[in-house]
């Protein structure tokens, strides 16, 4: 008996046969349900933003501690102050 060849041009098993599944234009549609008693928690500060001054100083306290490259800095410190206050508070754990 002869050894069966494996790929080739014109056999029609392996990735073929996953996508007889997909000849046509409709997409299976994705569902999704929430539990009723299902709520979104606010990601609000509970402390008011400090002034942008001392945000800043808290801020680059904060960025200093994280070692990052020149670039990341640069880019941490062009977001804005509501931003970095969020940043701030879910790094140092304020409520």
């Amino acid at each position: 008996m002869a050894p069966r060849k494996r790929g080739g041009g014109g056999s029609r098993g392996g990735l073929s046969f996953v996508f007889c599944c997909f000849n046509s234009n409709d997409h299976p549609e994705i569902t999704y349900k929430l539990r009723e008693d299902f709520a979104l928690q606010s990601m609000e500060p509970a402390l008011p933003m400090p002034g942008y001054d001392e945000l800043d100083n808290m801020f680059s306290e904060l960025v200093d501690e994280l070692d990052l490259t020149e670039k990341h800095r640069e880019a941490m410190f062009a977001l804005p102050a509501e931003k970095k206050w969020h940043i701030y508070c879910s790094k140092k754990k304020i409520p």
